[in-house]
């Protein structure tokens, strides 16, 4: 008889954590490996004891048997329970996918090894954020790539991560590139820019603006370090200039108290917006008309999914989000634009408050022609790197891995 390839994706968050990037890759990575014709289903870590252990998200089953680890000292009981959970239920699976080689990779590589279940590792984050990074950081840190390097393939996300794996000693043919994709959202228009402020509006009376009012919106995670405090400096000036600017900070953060008192302060607190959380970040693109990416944080879903709803971008130029935006260009996006992508953004060379306001305010003074830039960047992506090619190559990697498990007594069917 035969059935659907049966496959567990490991994270540290999924949904309802809507201000998480790596949170909401996962999320619409499960939904578009479930609409491939897979059974999906998700361990992750309960953040409050009143979180139920099993729930259902998009039909998706979720299960949190373990407390998500607050300090290093918890991370080893954290670990135990994930490794008991695995051992009770992995077998259940034909392919165990982690969404970063960090922690969880450890418990998950040793299981799948001793059950004979095939294991993808996927290198996540960009920057001082990325996995690779993080494994420098110390010891256990360090341990965790060591392990790593025995799973079945590793994913990484462009040619330089790529080429940092095999120096790290990763072995080369177990290294798959899939490159990220950017979803297909319909066209933006003014209905739809108008509809979503509406339906905002009605759910948050601080995100309430008229139809003429330009909206900026950003990310960022509200920490010391985060680049959402460039912006918050950059705020005084910018609503002097545009009395009727609307900045949307969306997230949050230890830092986000001070952001408020700062903003509050400068007499500013009625420009701004900090609603929190977002299950569904697109909507809000759809009402905003500009987006800034101060930092590295954010590409994995904040920044696509902005390209991906036609909004003008400001952001930082660091080799990650140029790897990111300057894809490769392709037979279909040859001959269709004028432009290399790098020239349809607005760029920050140096990241501080003025270069962020000087280059809104390039933005701000010709929205026509960054509208026009934003359409053709989306074009450009939408046809080298669509999201659907991207699920379809961890479809493809979990289905040929799983078809190369040796049979066993627990699992005899035919896999599709």
């Amino acid at each position: 008889m035969k059935r659907s390839l049966r496959v567990l994706l490991i994270g540290r968050r999924f949904w309802p954590h809507g201000s998480s990037d790596s949170a909401c890759f996962l999320t619409e990575l499960a939904c578009g490996i479930r609409r491939g014709g897979m059974h999906v289903e998700v361990l992750t870590p309960r953040y409050a004891s009143s979180w139920p252990e099993e729930l259902v998200v998009r039909e998706i089953p979720v299960h949190r048997p373990a407390a998500a680890p607050r300090s290093d000292w918890s991370i080893g009981r954290y670990l135990k329970h994930v490794t008991s959970w695995l051992e009770q239920h992995a077998q259940g699976f034909d392919a165990l996918l982690v969404d970063a080689i960090r922690e969880e990779a450890i418990a998950v590589t040793q299981v799948a090894k001793q059950l004979g279940i095939p294991v993808v590792l996927r290198c996540s984050g960009w920057g001082d954020n990325a996995d690779p990074t993080w494994w420098s950081s110390s010891r256990a840190a360090k341990r965790t790539s060591t392990i790593a390097k025995s799973a079945d393939a590793v994913v990484t996300k462009s040619g330089v991560n790529q080429r940092e794996l095999i120096a790290e000693g990763f072995p080369r043919e177990r290294v798959h590139r899939i490159n990220e994709g950017f979803p297909a959202f319909p066209p933006r228009t003014a209905s739809t820019r108008q509809a979503a402020r509406e339906a905002l509006g009605a759910v948050n009376t601080d995100l309430i603006t008229s139809e003429e009012t330009p909206v900026l919106l950003c990310t960022s995670p509200m920490t010391r370090s985060g680049g959402i405090n460039l912006l918050v400096k950059a705020a005084p000036h910018l609503i002097n200039r545009y009395p009727d600017l609307r900045l949307w900070f969306i997230g949050d953060g230890p830092y986000r108290d001070w952001i408020y008192e700062s903003l509050r302060s400068n007499g500013i607190r009625a420009s701004i917006a900090m609603p929190g959380s977002f299950s569904d970040f697109s909507e809000l693109c759809q009402a905003a008309d500009l987006f800034v990416q101060p930092d590295d944080d954010g590409l994995e879903y904040f920044l696509p999914t902005a390209v991906s709803s036609e909004l003008p971008l400001v952001c930082l130029r660091t080799p990650s989000t140029q790897s990111l935006l300057d894809g490769p260009r392709t037979s279909q996006t040859r001959g269709t634009s004028d432009h290399e992508n790098t020239d349809l953004i607005s760029w920050l060379d140096t990241s501080t408050a003025k270069q962020i306001r000087l280059a809104v305010v390039r933005v701000l003074d010709d929205m026509d022609l960054a509208r026009q830039h934003a359409a053709e960047l989306r074009r450009n992506l939408l046809c080298s790197r669509p999201q659907t090619e991207s699920v379809q190559s961890y479809m493809t990697l979990l289905k040929t891995l799983a078809q190369q498990r040796p049979p066993n007594s627990s699992s005899t069917e035919t896999v599709l």
